[in-house]
């Protein structure tokens, strides 16, 4: 078992399949290969390097906050191609969201950082409304605009 040192210093020695949680093993190489694609917190490039080639190809072995962040999405409800859906339709919009009003829908503040990828964390318990909504047969792009503009986050 190798060793990735994440950017914290701090050495992540879990087996792929531990720290998942309820999150079925199914649907763990999918959480790792959209959580690649749209990260929750950037490990740091080298890190990256030595995830990215096992996740894109099925492995498991993600950072912790990745399968936490997982773990959170799954039990609101999320799938990965639920998530990969919505953080990508948000990846277009990001720009005109607002701090001040649009920060109780993340975790972790979309930014763009010194030369990082830019990274965002979804408070899980914000997006249910959204997701519902595209469950009733809302089109995805339309229950976000509802989200993000028309009622705002106060009401999520």
């Amino acid at each position: 078992m190798s060793l990735i040192v994440v950017e914290s210093g701090a050495a992540d020695e879990l087996h792929p399949a531990d720290g998942w949680g309820d999150v079925p093993a199914a649907d763990r190489p999918l959480w790792s290969r959209y959580l690649a694609d749209h990260l929750p917190w950037f490990p740091g490039v080298s890190a990256m390097a030595r995830l990215v080639p096992g996740v894109t190809n099925g492995g498991t072995r993600a950072p912790q906050l990745w399968k936490d962040t997982a773990r959170s999405l799954h039990a609101a409800g999320f799938t990965p191609a639920d998530y990969y859906l919505l953080a990508e339709l948000l990846g277009s919009r990001i720009d005109a969201l607002d701090v001040t009003r649009h920060a109780p829908l993340f975790e972790l503040w979309p930014t763009d950082g010194d030369r990082r990828p830019r990274t965002f964390r979804l408070n899980a318990r914000r997006w249910t409304p959204w997701l519902e909504a595209v469950r009733a047969g809302e089109s995805p792009r339309r229950a976000l605009e509802r989200i993000l503009f028309a009622q705002g986050p106060q009401s999520v």
